[in-house]
């Protein structure tokens, strides 16, 4: 009976050979898919999302469904990622694209931020499905209840950002973060009061370099720099994002428009970040302040009151490594 049993159990495990055996091994729940919504800004709010997944199943693969341009925010993530991209200008790819990219596979979990039916089509051990509003800042955790996951920031460990070489290490940056400057009427002069008001009444900012983030062709940027004296003042044009995130986590003070810039400074841990608007007025749970007007001494004022003192260097770079080792998954 003994040597019946054992012939009897060896067909079990491999009676699959060939062509079908490896049907099955393929077949095998291995990777993870993320469906990414089509705005850019909720697409960076979806890094929390990753930043979650890896936490707890660091060794899947992970497939990305999303715009090209939208690539560059997860790029950096310590992961096995793949990304099935499109160039649509409405953000979205065509669902017969969608299909023929995802189906065939059997996933382990299906993470999807659109309003598709698509996870309801695949194979997969693990369905998620949001459902939140476009513009929000943070995003429910996977594996939490009652839990918010806010966006996260991948860096390489080595960054070079093009700042003049006689900045001392431990001169505070002020950045000004001009794109999507349509959002507020604040020109030139409203700026260049404000980097004087800055310098000439807030202590912290007196030896303040000012760093300019711009597109190439931003007129308001080109007004600024020319009327600044230039060992003051520097300029990046479309500095791609992980060396935005570099210079964010650097940074003392991060004002303007620029919504995704504010963003991912409020992300980083800039101490102060004030987002300049015309008339918008939605406050739920924004993660950095909002000024509506034209007033550079109000702004100023506003500034003075609320950036915090300066951290110790011990002490800043003991935060930038806990940030870095993920604090964000507490």
């Amino acid at each position: 009976m003994c040597a019946r049993k054992e012939k009897i159990s060896t067909p079990k495990r491999d009676w699959l050979i060939g062509d079908a055996g490896r049907i099955v091994r393929w077949m095998a729940p291995r990777s993870n898919l993320i469906i990414l919504p089509s705005d850019r800004l909720d697409a960076f709010t979806a890094t929390g999302v990753l930043a979650e997944l890896l936490a707890f199943e660091a060794a899947r693969p992970v497939h990305i469904v999303t715009h090209e341009d939208f690539v560059p925010f997860f790029a950096d993530a310590p992961a096995q990622l793949r990304f099935i991209t499109h160039r649509r200008e409405n953000g979205k790819m065509s669902t017969m694209r969608l299909l023929g990219e995802a189906m065939g596979h059997n996933w382990n979990r299906v993470i999807s931020l659109t309003a598709t039916r698509l996870p309801f089509l695949l194979w997969a051990r693990h369905r998620h499905l949001y459902r939140f509003a476009a513009g929000g800042y943070a995003l429910p955790a996977l594996f939490a209840n009652d839990k918010l996951r806010p966006p996260h920031i991948w860096t390489p460990d080595k960054l070079h950002l093009a700042l003049p070489e006689t900045l001392a290490p431990d001169t505070p940056l002020v950045v000004l973060a001009l794109s999507e400057n349509s959002r507020t009427v604040w020109d030139w002069r409203h700026y260049a009061e404000l980097i004087w008001r800055l310098s000439d009444s807030i202590d912290a900012l007196q030896q303040a370099h000012i760093v300019v983030l711009a597109h190439r062709d931003c007129a308001l940027a080109d007004s600024l720099m020319e009327k600044i004296p230039p060992g003051q003042i520097s300029r990046f044009d479309d500095l791609p994002f992980a060396k935005q995130g570099g210079l964010m986590r650097r940074a003392r003070l991060v004002i303007g428009t620029d919504r995704l810039a504010m963003r991912m400074a409020a992300s980083l841990g800039t101490a102060l970040v004030l987002r300049l608007d015309r008339d918008e007025t939605a406050d739920e749970g924004r993660p950095y302040g909002l000024y509506i007007g034209q007033d550079a001494a109000e702004v100023a004022r506003y500034v003075g009151r609320h950036l915090p003192p300066v951290e110790s260097t011990a002490l800043a770079l003991a935060k930038q490594k806990t940030e870095a080792d993920g604090s964000a998954m507490s």
